[in-house]
């Protein structure tokens, strides 16, 4: 497909992707590249480690566990490379990205062209790194989940279960496990625990270590694993860096026109001057 945003997938365009791969039971991954993503896959290959450790995410990753990671890890670049290349869509940064709150634009998406460059990936199929956020802002997103059986794979999984519940309960969502994952070497542990849980779609929002997982739950057991972000932390506490559809709020609306890229990224841009709370959620690109 290349990395010319004219042919990325818009956000409703991913939607139908999903859907299409459930009613048809075929394995399906959609993973994102961020800010942390890029700077996990730059270790020494990309930019010396010493400039990688500079940056605060690393120095989050080492002084806290809000990352789920520790670097430098090159086990962790290494899988990620082989995860990316594997995933079905991927999401990467606009070029002039002004959603994401990084710390320069440098770590943005030319490092991502950097590093896909220098690991020759070239994904099939792209969309926004924030597909996350915008795809639960559609009623065709909630539609899509109606009397499905979905797996949430994150430290906040009983908490989203539970505004699931209670704020879409007429869609019968039924979350049928719910899987708590800190940090990345706790992976395999949870590919094992999926084994015996039938669903029709995980949900994972476990940082960098959800592109591992999502395209590791589609190829190794038939899986349609979409990485999740924050979108459920964010819905949880209110941020209003998502503005998830709401039955209550929006039920008496249409369903929107399918807008495209271009329009998306517009509506990025317009977010741009939004900051998050940092009391209440730990800063990351997710």
């Amino acid at each position: 497909m290349g990395r010319d945003q004219q042919n990325w997938l818009s956000t409703l365009e991913v939607i139908e992707e999903i859907e299409k791969a459930m009613e048809q039971k075929k394995p399906l991954s959609v993973v994102r590249v961020g800010d942390g993503e890029n700077l996990c896959l730059a270790q020494y290959k990309v930019w010396p480690i010493r400039k990688v450790l500079a940056t605060r995410w690393a120095r989050l990753s080492r002084s806290t566990n809000w990352k789920g990671v520790r670097l430098p890890n090159i086990e962790l670049r290494d899988s990620l490379i082989k995860s990316i290349k594997k995933a079905d869509i991927v999401g990467i940064p606009y070029r002039n990205d002004k959603e994401i709150l990084a710390e320069q634009h440098q770590y943005l998406r030319p490092l991502t062209d950097a590093c896909f460059g220098r690991f020759d990936i070239e994904p099939a199929k792209l969309c926004h790194t924030f597909i996350n956020r915008h795809m639960v802002e559609y009623l065709q997103f909630w539609e899509m989940l109606r009397g499905k059986r979905v797996v949430v794979i994150s430290r906040w999984a009983n908490q989203f279960k539970r505004l699931v519940g209670k704020k879409y309960g007429d869609f019968d969502i039924e979350i049928v496990k719910t899987i708590r994952i800190d940090r990345y070497e706790e992976i395999p542990a949870v590919v094992q625990k999926m084994k015996s849980v039938e669903c029709d779609i995980v949900f994972i929002s476990a940082g960098v270590n959800a592109v591992i997982l999502a395209q590791k739950l589609a190829e190794k057991q038939g899986r349609v694993a979409v990485d999740f972000g924050k979108s459920a932390i964010f819905m949880i506490k209110g941020n209003p860096k998502v503005r998830a559809w709401s039955p209550k709020r929006d039920g008496g609306k249409r369903i929107p026109e399918k807008p495209s890229v271009e329009a998306e990224a517009q509506i990025s841009a317009e977010r741009s001057d939004e900051t998050e709370d940092p009391g209440t959620v730990p800063p990351s690109s997710d």
